[in-house]
């Protein structure tokens, strides 16, 4: 019976009440060191992989001779080393879109919540300051997504999601990618192209959704963040390698910045040095954190494992796979040519 070895705990895999392919059967290891990695998948046709598991290091892709495609659950294969895949020839493949979504839901609200300085109002209201801080809120005024800037960095399907919410409630939509979308995408929408640093400085919100990469690797940094209007909002849900913390935090810190929400964190979970544990008090009351959960809910994951477990199946089944980040397209199966 074909193998899959799975890095997602068979609690997390059963959580979602996944339905998966007939024939397979699955192998949690208790551990995900390097040799535990390794000797699972000795004589295993697949290795399924999360984001929050073990690093697919060079090491293990080249002692798992008989597996035949790397698969991660999610969008993001910044868990697998890239160069070392191709160089042994493993394809690994992703989920796009399946938790579009979620994350989407997820940067629209923690976007409301900002504007609405929602978790602030709980504690001031806790603490017994209800009019005073309800007469300072009405005097500064509540932002609304109505009529809001939103630029999105990247415009994979997670911004596309993102774009669409926004757009039907008011907001106008601009975008930055590495290449411009025909003009038939952008309609379809409402967004609009912009260069990146044009798009920081006319934006009230920026929302990051690229892939980590080499390229995109501290992609906003002080320079960019210096270019975000004053007052404005960020949001992370992309890789926290995307972001540099200790820019956010002395852009919060100067009040540059009127909020931000952070789902991912390099390292994660974050060490106790991270930049944005030690916020003032005052600064810290405008940042959202959480943690990676944006895009976990368990429809997304049932959708995500199933998507995975689906394009697994296509390999053990002599098929091209879909999806593959790495250009390597066959590995041990029924498809080579």
């Amino acid at each position: 019976m074909p193998t899959i070895v799975s890095l997602l705990s068979k609690e997390k895999f059963n959580s979602a009440n996944p339905i998966i392919p007939a024939g397979l059967d699955i192998l949690f290891p208790e551990e995900y060191s390097d040799n535990s990695i390794i000797n699972a998948c000795q004589g295993a046709d697949c290795l399924f992989s999360s984001g929050s598991a073990a690093m697919i290091s060079s090491v293990i892709l080249e002692r798992m001779p008989t597996i035949k495609i790397v698969q991660v659950m999610g969008v993001g294969f910044d868990r697998v080393d890239i160069p070392a895949s191709v160089r042994v020839g493993i394809p690994v493949a992703n989920v796009p879109g399946a938790n579009s979504t979620s994350v989407a839901e997820y940067v629209i609200g923690s976007l409301i919540a900002l504007q609405r300085r929602l978790v602030e109002a709980d504690a001031e209201i806790k603490a017994g300051n209800f009019v005073a801080f309800r007469n300072r809120i009405l005097r500064e005024g509540i932002q609304e997504i109505g009529g809001s800037k939103i630029g999105l960095v990247g415009f994979g399907n997670i911004a596309r999601q993102v774009a669409k919410i926004a757009s039907l409630l008011g907001a106008s939509v601009s975008y930055y990618a590495t290449h411009k979308q025909p003009s038939e995408v952008e309609q379809q929408y409402s967004a609009e192209y912009k260069p990146l640093d044009v798009l920081l400085a006319t934006s009230d919100v920026i929302s990051l959704h690229v892939p980590l990469t080499d390229n995109t690797r501290g992609m906003i940094g002080a320079r960019e963040i210096a270019l975000m209007r004053r007052g404005s909002i960020l949001i992370n849900t992309a890789r926290g390698g995307v972001l540099d913390p200790r820019a956010l935090a002395e852009a919060l810190e100067a009040g540059q910045l009127a909020g931000a929400a952070i789902d991912t964190f390099t390292p994660e979970p974050p060490d106790l040095t991270y930049p944005l544990l030690h916020l003032s008090a005052n600064a810290a009351k405008r940042l959202l954190l959480t943690p990676h959960t944006a895009g976990v809910t368990l429809g997304a994951y049932k959708r995500m494992i199933e998507g995975a477990f689906a394009n697994m199946a296509r390999v053990i089944h002599g098929e091209t796979p879909l999806h593959i980040v790495n250009g390597i397209f066959c590995r041990n199966s029924g498809n080579q040519s």
